[in-house]
Parts: C-alpha cells; sequence; structure tokens
C-alpha cells in the first residue's frame, strides 16, 4: 500500500500540473488543486482517473478515486486555499462513488460547449449535501474509459434520516465536533449540556450528519421541547 499511495501521489501531481493547475496540499490518500480554466480541471481529473484505474500504474493494486469539482472565490494565505467555495468542493467530491467525478453547476456552466467529442455531462439533478444550507445541482463527468453507472449519490437523502435542513452554514467547531465523535463510539446515550442559546442542538445536528454513513438505519431526530409530561418520550420517539 505504501507503494501504491506513492504513485497514486506522483500520478495526481503529474496530472494536475500538466494541465496548467496548481496543487495545493496533499491529504494522504487525497489532493486538492487549484485551476484558473475549469476546462483544465476536467483534463486534469480525466487523465488521473484513467491513470489510477489500471492497476498496473498503481503496484497491481486498483485505486477507484472520488473528483468532485466547483468554482469559487476563495481566500488564499500561507500557501494555502479557505473559504465556502472550498468546503463546497470538498461536499460534493465527499458525495460521489469510488471512481466517479462530480462537478457543480457552475462548473458545468463555464466549460459550457468546450467539451471534446468524447466528453459529456449527465444532470445527476438537485441532492443535499451534508453541512450545506441549500440543495446542490451536480452533474457527473462521462468518458467512454470512465465507469458509467453508480448507485445514488452519497446524500443525505441516500441514508434514513428525518434531519431538518439547516439554512445557515456550520461554521467553527472542529475541536468539540472531534471530541464528540470519538465519545459517541464509545457510548449508548451521549448528552449536551449548557445554558439555552448556544448551540447545542445545531452542534447535535453536524454531529449526526457527520456519523450517518457509521448507521445504516439512519440518523433520526426528536423534537422534545414541546413535550411536557415524560411518559410519551417513548411515544415520540416511536
Amino acid at each position: 500500500m505504501k507503494s501504491a499511495l506513492a504513485r497514486h501521489d506522483a500520478i495526481s501531481r503529474v496530472a494536475v500540473e500538466s494541465h496548467a493547475g496548481t496543487v495545493i496540499k496533499m491529504t494522504g490518500d487525497g489532493i486538492y488543486a487549484a485551476f484558473d480554466d475549469a476546462l483544465d480541471a476536467i483534463a486534469a481529473v480525466l487523465e488521473l482517473q484513467i491513470g489510477l484505474s489500471d492497476p498496473a500504474n498503481t503496484c497491481g493494486m486498483l485505486l477507484p478515486i472520488r473528483c468532485g469539482l466547483h468554482v469559487g472565490v476563495v481566500e488564499r494565505r500561507d500557501n494555502d486555499v479557505f473559504g465556502i467555495s472550498v468546503n463546497r468542493a470538498a461536499r460534493i467530491m465527499s458525495a460521489a462513488h469510488p471512481g466517479q467525478v462530480l462537478l457543480s453547476t457552475p462548473v458545468a456552466e463555464l466549460i459550457g460547449d468546450r467539451l471534446g467529442p468524447d466528453i459529456a455531462l449527465r444532470d445527476l439533478g438537485f441532492v443535499r449535501l451534508r453541512d450545506l444550507s441549500k440543495t446542490e445541482h451536480l452533474y457527473q463527468l462521462v468518458h467512454e474509459r470512465l465507469r458509467a453507472d453508480f448507485p445514488a449519490l452519497r446524500s443525505l437523502e441516500s441514508v434514513p434520516n428525518n434531519l431538518p435542513e439547516q439554512l445557515t452554514s456550520f461554521v467553527g467547531r472542529e475541536r468539540e465536533l472531534a471530541e464528540l465523535k470519538d465519545l459517541l463510539a464509545t457510548t449508548r446515550l451521549l448528552l449536551l449540556r449548557g445554558v439555552g442559546g448556544i448551540g447545542k442542538t445545531r452542534l447535535a445536528l453536524q454531529l449526526a450528519s457527520q456519523v450517518m454513513d457509521d448507521h445504516p438505519d439512519g440518523a433520526w431526530f426528536i423534537d422534545l421541547a414541546p413535550i411536557t409530561d415524560p411518559q410519551l418520550v417513548p411515544k415520540a420517539t416511536a
């Protein structure tokens, strides 16, 4: 695996830099990259997917990868990029299946009719992604050397749940979320306490949306605030 990941990193870097892209950082088994032209990004991910789909290029190991493309304003600081656009690109990538390339509507609009005759975009409609305040209209990159058919996207709708849609983005509290994830893995009941209005419910909902993939039966929100009789809690839960 060590040798395969080294080949993964080398192929990824060549694919980005040979198409006028900039490698922002490597993330262990992934890569963040930026391009001035969306068409260059398409060419890079296509070369990357094809290169990593051949086990001969990765020490005999098959390394199907997920790709997500988005365009927007970013903040550059200390050789890194930050901003809502970066977070949205990461969410789009996380909704894909291994071997799948997803792109947002702004990317599709920038590409326009500049795609080659052997490349197409498949409209996947609107999906609700984790930690985003509104649905995202996504497209899949289609090419004869890429896998074409995949299960439903890894969106909030694909896992059973009734989590309410959040109208604002979740900002900060990375340390608290990491601690809660560790605690939730070791207990059957986790209680958040604090004065009213500090964001306990919002934090719990964010935690639920992030750990849903670990629970095949989904994540469920039960509002106990209107209940005054403790005897009604089991009924509300059921």
